[in-house]
C-alpha cells in the first residue's frame, strides 16, 4: 500500500501486515515514532487516513474498502 504522511513522507507497506487496521496502526505509530510535533498525537489515534480520492476512511470501515 502507497502511504504518504502528513509531512509529505512516502512509504510503500507490505499487504499482509496493512490490510488489517491493527497492522496499519502499527505501521502508522512507527512511521511517526520519531516525528517531534506530530508523533504524540498520531500515538493517540489523532488523525485521518485519506483514500486515493480524498474521502477520510474509518478505522471501523478499513478491512471492507482497503485494496492491494
Amino acid at each position: 500500500i502507497k502511504f504518504k504522511d502528513a509531512v509529505g513522507r512516502k512509504f510503500s507497506f507490505p499487504w499482509h501486515i496493512c490490510k488489517s487496521w491493527k497492522g496499519m496502526e502499527e505501521l502508522i505509530k512507527q512511521a511517526f515514532m520519531h516525528v517531534e510535533v506530530l508523533g504524540p498525537h498520531v500515538h493517540e489515534g489523532h488523525y485521518d487516513l485519506v483514500g486515493p480520492d480524498g474521502e477520510i476512511i474509518l478505522p471501523q470501515i478499513w478491512e471492507t474498502v482497503i485494496q492491494p
